[in-house]
């Protein structure tokens, strides 16, 4: 009889050698996510996740309950592939001598081959909600602003989602089974929203009570069904319905939306994870440690990445410049207004990268 490990192995072994294959056919990189969460799915400490392409990328992963999945794979996976991507939020449960457990700590101390990046698999969710119901908004002309808006479940992604909807201008109402947290969450979430934000978020005790008005409804409970058929019955007509927890519908209020026309969206976190992966190969690409100052020509020339202080000169490559972004106000920002003295200090060093480089 085939144990569980070896059984994982087998699979494991699979999805890489596909992923590869696609990846070389298509003239992308490969890559490995290695998630975890609090929330268990299945009788396994692990479930696979789709194969997904990307605009750069070709990739699949795992989620895991436990260090132990975690461990394996990163074993397995170091240096057959060119990126693994590993969850930094610490969601499983501690160990059972007390100690927490730290997937983004086992990976690192057994990875020596593959390039590692890191990541927050809750905030690429929030992210995939605020994209998707831009989207949905794209042709109201206020967007989210005003809309009401129902978070059912404000735990770590229902409140960041409604910080999020905030900070948009919508209205939100949140709920939790334990009020009392809920009105310190609300109260802290608040606090922190801009200053101009006029709307606010309002601790509701009822999740019906919260649904019933909404524009938008979410369901961010932790894979609890908590939309049933008579919120569906009740909720304004055209109102959208977004399941971010995975389970927030109940089955046969599933079927009533379907017969009755109501769409029900899956958030999708493929475009929060595009852009992710762009972004860690820009920061790549501008390799952060070798962000510098050089003097040259009586000049202070600083790496884009790096704070400027006053009158030093920006560029892309301090090594080799081939563009000039500006002078450093000694703020974080440019100057927006050049004296002739500075114009012309500006131009000298502009002709002289040019001759030169």
């Amino acid at each position: 009889k085939i144990s569980k490990s070896m059984e994982f192995k087998e699979i494991l072994k699979k999805r890489v050698n596909e992923i590869l294959k696609i990846s070389k056919n298509k003239k992308k990189l490969s890559g490995f996510i290695i998630g975890n969460t609090s929330k268990i799915e299945t009788k396994d400490e692990y479930f696979f996740t789709p194969i997904r392409t990307t605009e750069k990328m070709v990739f699949t992963g795992i989620i895991v309950f436990s260090e132990r999945y975690a461990k394996m794979a990163a074993q397995y996976i170091d240096g057959k592939v060119n990126y693994i991507i590993v969850d930094a939020e610490k969601k499983i449960p501690p160990k059972k001598n007390g100690k927490p457990s730290n997937i983004e700590r086992r990976v690192k101390e057994i990875i020596k081959k593959t390039k590692l990046w890191f990541f927050k698999g809750n905030d690429l969710t929030v992210d995939a909600v605020d994209i998707l119901l831009t989207f949905l908004m794209k042709n109201d002309l206020r967007g989210i602003g005003g809309k009401k808006i129902a978070i059912i479940g404000a735990g770590n992604i229902g409140a960041k989602i409604a910080l999020s909807m905030v900070e948009r201008g919508a209205k939100v109402f949140l709920t939790r089974k334990n009020f009392n947290k809920l009105k310190k969450i609300t109260e802290t979430l608040n606090s922190i929203k801009p200053i101009y934000t006029k709307e606010k978020i309002l601790p509701i005790k009822k999740n019906l009570v919260a649904m019933k008005s909404a524009d938008i409804i979410i369901g961010a409970t932790n894979g609890k069904p908590v939309i049933d058929k008579e919120i569906l019955s009740k909720i304004k007509k055209r109102s959208i319905i977004v399941d971010v927890g995975k389970g927030t519908v109940y089955k046969d209020a599933l079927s009533f939306a379907i017969k009755k026309k109501i769409n029900i969206y899956r958030v999708d976190i493929s475009a929060a994870l595009n852009g992710f992966i762009n972004k860690s190969l820009m920061i790549e690409k501008m390799k952060l440690e070798k962000l510098s100052r050089r003097k040259i020509r009586g000049e202070t020339l600083v790496s884009g990445g790096l704070l400027g202080d006053y009158e030093e000169i920006i560029v892309d490559n301090v090594s080799k410049p081939t563009l000039i972004y500006g002078m450093s106000d000694g703020h974080g920002d440019f100057l927006r207004t050049l004296s002739e003295n500075q114009k012309s200090r500006v131009l000298k060093m502009r002709n002289f990268f040019k001759n030169k480089y």
